[in-house]
């Protein structure tokens, strides 16, 4: 708690953004802006030449960074959704990787691309609206079941609440 207590008050006092690899498995706050080394100028890692992720750098930068649960891009930014240690996991190739923040929570909060169980409660055209246990319904379609195709559609029953 006391780590927690020292990391707000030194990033209010700052109110600046921190570089992600000087952060990893460090306490983040939620509101914090982080600094991507891979989106650095050519003054070297880690040096003044760190800026804000830049979402629409387009073809000038093939660096992948994917925001895990905790993170959310917001315009060119990379923000702290969660309180928690930031983690990092370097991808197969090239640079990038996937950022996330690790916290403890009661609650499991789905997250795209998760595999989950769910329960089909509504249907509506081509897309089942299913409940996997988060705040609203998933969205599905139909193509998304084993064997399912344009001609042969699946046989999916919603199911009915009885209390």
């Amino acid at each position: 708690m006391a780590e927690a207590a020292g990391v707000a008050a030194e990033f209010f006092a700052s109110n600046r953004a921190r570089a992600a690899r000087a952060v990893l498995d460090q306490v983040v706050l939620p509101g914090e802006e982080l600094l991507l080394p891979e989106q650095e100028d050519g003054e070297g890692p880690g040096g003044a030449g760190e800026r804000p992720l830049r979402l629409n750098a387009g073809a000038r930068s093939r660096v992948r960074v994917v925001c895990g649960p905790g993170l959310r891009r917001c315009g060119d930014r990379l923000l702290v959704t969660k309180c928690g240690r930031l983690r990092h996991k370097e991808p197969g190739g090239g640079g990038g990787g996937v950022y996330w923040v690790d916290s403890q929570q009661k609650r499991y909060v789905p997250v795209k691309g998760d595999h989950v169980i769910g329960i089909v409660t509504a249907k509506s055209g081509d897309i089942f609206k299913v409940d996997v246990g988060g705040s609203e319904p998933a969205s599905l379609s139909y193509l998304a079941f084993e064997g399912a195709t344009k001609r042969n559609r699946p046989n999916v029953q919603a199911a009915s609440s009885r209390l």
